[in-house]
């Protein structure tokens, strides 16, 4: 081989190359299944978060409805004592009105028994009479009434008594005489007993002399 033919030409230069062409990205078509499946996918997830708000709503709701029911439960519970308190009373004290006025009766009955009388003809009114006060005082006991009358000797009871006046005594505070009956509706006083009560004697102060100065004079 000659040397010509194994030289190449100095001024030989590569000639550039054409760049090549990248394969253009292909345009991938959405599944419209995926997508259907997405759109329901947010439109369950609104819903789940609608919905819990509402459970929320719901139950603060249910909370404050269960408050007013208890409230409203308690007030009716209590107006319902109320007016079953207030019914008893009634029941229970409805003649109170009637038995202050009749006291007065009662009282012209005790005057007009304190003294038997000796004639027979008047004894058979006086035991009409006593037959008459006793269904009297029966009716009135069947209805709450309750009599106070203390005997001579028992202890003087402020609450249900009042002292007309005293007299002196061994004790204080005992009972001399009843004047008028006291009576009791239930535990409502009508009307206080009029009586003596006792007030204890303080025995007077003596002057002695000394007798045996007397007679020393």
């Amino acid at each position: 081989m000659s040397e010509n033919e194994t030289k190449k030409p100095a001024e030989e230069v590569k000639k550039p190359q054409p760049a090549e062409k990248k394969p253009e990205a292909k345009e991938v078509k959405a599944d419209p299944e995926i997508e259907a499946l997405k759109k329901q996918v947010e439109e369950l997830k609104a819903k789940y978060e609608e919905a819990e708000k509402n459970f929320e709503t719901a139950d603060k709701d249910r909370e404050e409805w269960k408050n007013k029911y208890y409230g409203a439960y308690a007030d009716m519970a209590n107006t319902r004592k109320q007016v079953e308190r207030e019914a008893s009373d009634f029941k229970t004290y409805a003649i109170q009105d009637f038995a202050k006025e009749i006291i007065p009766t009662l009282d012209a009955f005790d005057y007009s028994l304190k003294t038997k009388p000796e004639e027979e003809a008047q004894k058979k009114y006086f035991e009409g009479f006593e037959m008459i006060h006793k269904k009297l005082m029966d009716s009135l006991k069947g209805q709450g009434i309750e009599i106070i009358s203390p005997n001579e000797g028992d202890d003087y009871e402020p609450n249900t008594m009042q002292a007309l006046t005293t007299v002196p005594g061994k004790e204080d505070n005992k009972i001399h005489e009843t004047i008028v009956k006291g009576y009791k509706l239930h535990d409502h006083l009508l009307r206080a007993a009029g009586v003596i009560s006792t007030i204890k004697e303080v025995p007077a102060k003596s002057d002695k002399k000394d007798d045996t100065k007397a007679d020393k004079k």
